[in-house]
């Protein structure tokens, strides 16, 4: 066995200890038997013992369960710290934590009460606390002597290049009751801080960085120190609560995924600029995959940052260890695969940014226009036609088609739903024989995890029904709800009596209705009633009234933002429109880009226009006007001329006015 230098362990204690202190310390280079008797020890006297019975008083058991075969490190057995509950024993866990299995402590670490006690299986690895080959492993501990007085001890156990190789090296321990004593102290006074551990520094905490791929961190559960983001960008009432600090120096530019995502506890986490409260906030989280945190911040080479790490909640009990990945940067516009016409199967990548399509396109009002653990497959169309794009029954997924990479500005259509199946999603679009496409798909919430492979389905479909064909919808006085459909085409008003302020001039997949004005009056229409609370545009409608349905050169009126201006939620109307009884129009209801979907909710008001001779003022001069001249005879209840008498005077008036008022 190769035995590990001392000399820096030493150094470290310096200024811990110093001589002539009551610390009974003992060299032993007892071997530990890679079975399931192991070593026995009594601590006190020294008796040891490698059968199935320990010596009188023993205080630990340190012996291999399982299999030869398998076990933590170069295929060889475990080492188990065992020790017997009844005579107030154990092995401390590592400072700060109060669960897991005995670790190896750093040099100087102190073994007081205030310590969390256990035992358990020794772990190995490369993070902190982790037992390692070919190294000295220390312990803490605790044991009661014969006369019943609780003494605290630390122990040196060298393993090997395999797990078979160990040995008890030495130990020591306080000779003085309740006291507490620095791993690797042979001499000298006990520490100062026995009675509580030093408070938690964040500053301090420069050993435990961060690195690209998963980190294995302590977590200082007895921290009572939270760290209060509220009034920062993370929001209201964002508090992570016993705030662990890890510093990252960040080797790349680019944009990372630092997330907790391999723990169960309800988690928060927040990267920031510097190790105190009041530094700059780079990006916070809250429940992105179920409970647990990750969050997407773009950094700079050569900076530190700190990644901040706690509970949800003042109830959360947190691991003694947290999984803190690092996702190094990864660019999913770098290189998407071409596919072809068809179904294929496509690798999907968890960890990519979200493609936010808000103010771009908008598949309803049910889940944020965002397409999480966004990506992307190239696709060229074999001619110009209609096709189908669809990802069903694979999961919650969100897809748009694109013509620019990781571009929302360029979004044609969106959609996360229209699968027959449970779940998935599915949508049309027009494409240009030649062209290439961009198709995106990812998650409709962050809580939900991206398929590795998924099957996309692209392929030319029917034509959507013709929005002016003999399934028009028929206009009715008052309220309607009108949801858009993203199959409809595009009505360009380019060149049209209708022009808008601002954005481009179409109506986005417009939505015709057929409107037969009841009565002769001024017409007000639009979607005024509805509110956008969360700023998405959904409600963002434009309204064009045309003699021919679809043709853009008959358009008489229209209207973009009437109802409120240019502010939120981008509601039109269309005010005092001279309409006659009878006279069939042609209501465009489109949006204002993809974003705009809908459902509206559309109204039809009318103020009426009576004229000479429409007594009951229903915009018509006819037969009821004529009934009511003819009942009124011989009174002024009918008088149309003025003469103060309803008689054939009248009757003529009525007669030459007969039809539509203004008809």
């Amino acid at each position: 066995m190769r035995l590990m230098c001392r000399a820096a362990l030493l150094s470290a204690l310096a200024a811990a200890t110093s001589a002539g202190a009551a610390i009974i310390h003992q060299q032993v280079e007892i071997p530990i038997p890679y079975t399931q008797n192991g070593l026995w020890i009594n601590l006190e006297t020294g008796a040891t013992s490698t059968t199935a019975v320990g010596p009188a008083g023993w205080d630990f058991n340190i012996y291999t369960n399982g299999g030869y075969t398998s076990g933590p490190a170069a295929g060889g057995p475990t080492i188990v710290l065992y020790t017997g509950s009844t005579n107030g024993s154990g092995f401390m866990r590592y400072p700060g934590t109060i669960s897991g299995t005995p670790p190896a402590l750093p040099a100087g670490a102190v073994v007081a009460a205030y310590g969390s006690f256990g035992a358990g299986t020794a772990q190995f690895g490369a993070y902190e606390g982790a037992w390692r080959l070919n190294a000295d492993n220390y312990i803490g501990f605790k044991f009661r002597t014969a006369d019943t007085t609780l003494h605290y001890g630390w122990a040196r156990i060298a393993v090997g290049a395999d797990t078979l190789d160990r040995v008890l090296m030495e130990y020591a321990y306080e000779s003085t009751p309740d006291t507490c004593i620095a791993v690797g102290a042979t001499a000298g006074p006990p520490p100062a801080n026995c009675g509580a551990p030093p408070p938690y520094d964040p500053c301090a905490q420069s050993a435990r960085a961060l690195f690209n791929g998963t980190n294995t961190m302590i977590v200082d559960v007895t921290t009572t120190t939270d760290l209060d983001l509220s009034a920062s960008s993370c929001g209201a009432g964002f508090v992570i609560r016993r705030a662990n600090w890890y510093p990252f120096d960040v080797p790349s530019t680019g944009t990372y995924r630092i997330g907790l995502c391999g723990n169960s506890s309800d988690t928060r986490i927040a990267v920031l600029s510097g190790c105190g409260a009041t530094s700059t906030v780079r990006g916070c989280n809250d429940n992105f995959c179920a409970n647990a945190a990750a969050v997407d911040v773009p950094l700079f080479a050569g900076e530190r940052v700190w990644v901040v790490a706690g509970a949800a909640a003042t109830s959360t009990v947190l691991p003694a260890y947290l999984p803190i990945t690092i996702e190094a940067p990864f660019d999913p516009c770098a290189a998407p695969v071409s596919i072809p016409t068809g179904t294929s199967a496509v690798a999907a990548v968890n960890a990519t940014p979200a493609l936010d399509l808000t103010g771009f396109c908008n598949s309803g009002s049910v889940h944020p226009s965002i397409l999480y653990k966004a990506n992307y497959v190239r696709w060229t169309a074999p001619k110009t036609a209609y096709y189908a794009y669809s990802i069903c029954n694979q999961g919650y997924t969100h897809i748009a088609v694109l013509t620019e990479c990781g571009n929302a500005a360029t979004a044609l259509a969106c959609s996360y739903d229209k699968c027959l199946a449970p779940s998935g999603a599915k949508v049309g679009f027009w494409a240009d024989g030649g062209a290439e496409y961009v198709l995106a798909f990812g998650m409709v919430d962050p809580i939900y995890a991206m398929p590795s492979t998924l099957n996309i389905t692209v392929e030319q479909a029917p034509p959507p029904p013709d929005p002016c064909g003999d399934d028009l919808l028929i206009a009715t006085m008052g309220l309607q709800s009108i949801r858009l459909d993203m199959d409809f085409p595009n009505l360009s008003l380019v060149g049209s009596p209708c022009t808008f302020a601002i954005g481009d001039q179409a109506l986005r997949y417009p939505y015709y209705l057929r409107f037969t004005p009841p009565v002769t009056g001024l017409y007000t229409m639009g979607n005024c009633s509805d509110t956008d609370p969360n700023y998405w545009g959904i409600y963002d409608l434009r309204i064009a009234v045309m003699s021919e349905c679809g043709n853009a050169q008959t358009i008489f009126a229209c209207d973009d933002n009437g109802c409120h201006g240019d502010v939120p939620p981008w509601t039109a109307m269309i005010a005092d429109l001279p309409l006659s009884a009878g006279d069939t129009v042609f209501i465009g209801l489109g949006g204002n880009g993809p974003a705009a979907p809908g459902p509206f909710a559309f109204e039809i008001t009318v103020e009426p226009t009576a004229c000479t001779g429409d007594l009951n003022q229903d915009g018509t001069v006819g037969a009821a006007d004529l009934a009511a001249v003819l009942n009124a005879w011989g009174t002024a209840s009918a008088d149309l001329n003025g003469d103060g008498d309803t008689n054939a005077a009248d009757l003529a008036v009525v007669l030459s006015a007969w039809g539509p008022c203004g008809g």
